[in-house]
């Protein structure tokens, strides 16, 4: 490539910009991650097991909260702690890398936010009906009168909207992890954030501006690093705090902007990988560590990997990340025996993936049929004859 390059997606270039060849060849006898994504139709081979597999990660992790309340960290090896830090970082620097590429094939703003909003309410809109309607007055210790009557079943409909309630009036109220329905609910706010973000960017036109991007970001990285380092701002305590989540979206953008750069070879995976593990849990580095983390999710998202019809039958994701924490809690409650991590597992998992199977063919999947009837594809102009 000459000293002029450019980002390419199906629909063309974003920009384009001087950068200094000397720079990058390095790394120039590597794949990059640009170069596979052309050769698998626009689509990292593995971001759909990547997805499935952070989804289950999060599965086991919540299923050690549930099986032993607040001492569940002492069932958990410590070595295990960056890895668990690094769950949710990955989910959001994966989505910015893919939602960029949404983004840039729109180009529109009412497009992009509907697209988003066909992939997120209806899943989400059934799974807190389904909290509230059934599961709630099977576990609650209330009368079902003072259960449907009462204030906390009323506000919990508003998660629907990103307004964000964890309880049901006396559910769960003698489980492990007391009255809590969904706790995997707290990251619909920092998720709307984002694609409230991606809008304004698509807006301004910055998204598609690698340069004004990327300078953009430099300095935001630099500032809140300063924070960081300062006064502990953005510092990890159980999990990182929502806008150090936030964060590790606009990284995955600007990976995606320098996409034809990232070298996809092993060494550098683990060279990235060994960075990560070591940096996640020390002070002063919860934004500097976004840039090998996201590394690896992208190296990760490029690998070929065996399809698991079971699994990839679908984008089951989604609804495993959405489904897991009420079916595990349900689970607790009904069969007390069960609180042992390594006795919940084996039982809410299929379980899980089987409520998350039925959401993709049921209800996202239909949902998102909708973008052809809302935004069909203008039919090609007939070429005139000579």
């Amino acid at each position: 490539m000459n000293d002029r390059s450019a980002i390419f997606d199906k629909t063309g270039a974003i920009d384009t910009l001087p950068v200094g060849g000397t720079f990058f060849s390095l790394f120039g006898k590597f794949r990059s991650a640009a170069t596979v994504m052309e050769q698998n139709g626009g689509a990292g081979p593995g971001f759909d097991a990547l997805r499935i597999g952070l989804s289950l990660c999060i599965l086991w992790y919540h299923g050690t909260q549930n099986a032993y309340g607040p001492g569940y960290t002492s069932h958990v090896p410590a070595f295990l702690y960056p890895v668990i830090l690094a769950l949710l970082p990955m989910f959001f620097c994966l989505s910015g890398f893919l939602v960029t590429g949404s983004a840039v094939r729109t180009r529109s703003v009412p497009v992009f936010l509907t697209y988003r909003g066909l992939r997120i309410f209806p899943a989400l809109a059934v799974e807190v009906t389904l909290s509230a309607l059934l599961l709630g007055p099977m576990v609650t210790s209330l009368p079902l009168a003072d259960y449907f009557s009462g204030r906390e079943f009323w506000e919990y409909f508003g998660n629907i909207v990103s307004i964000i309630r964890y309880t049901l009036p006396g559910v769960f109220t003698d489980n492990p992890v007391p009255h809590i329905v969904n706790v995997s609910l707290w990251t619909l706010r920092p998720e709307f954030y984002c694609y409230v973000m991606m809008a304004f960017f698509m807006f301004s036109g910055l998204v598609y501006k690698r340069l004004w991007y990327t300078l953009a970001f430099a300095g935001a990285t630099a500032a809140l690093t300063i924070l960081n380092i300062a006064d502990g701002f953005g510092a990890p305590t159980s999990t990182f705090p929502w806008h150090v989540i936030l964060y590790y979206f606009f990284v995955g953008i600007f990976f995606f902007h320098w996409k034809e750069y990232v070298p996809i070879h092993f060494s550098v995976f683990v060279a990235a990988a060994a960075l990560s593990y070591f940096m996640l849990p020390v002070r002063g580095l919860s934004y500097v560590v976004a840039l090998p983390l996201t590394y690896c999710i992208v190296y990760l998202g490029m690998l070929k990997v065996p399809r698991l019809p079971l699994l990839q039958n679908g984008d089951y994701s989604y609804g495993i990340y959405l489904f897991h924490f009420p079916i595990q809690q349900a689970l607790v409650y009904f069969f007390p025996v069960l609180r042992e991590w390594w006795l919940l597992l084996p039982v809410a998992a299929p379980l899980t993936v089987l409520f998350a199977a039925g959401s993709w063919h049921w209800i996202e999947k239909p949902s998102l049929g909708l973008k052809k009837r809302l935004f069909p594809t203008p039919s090609p102009k007939p070429v005139p004859s000579s």
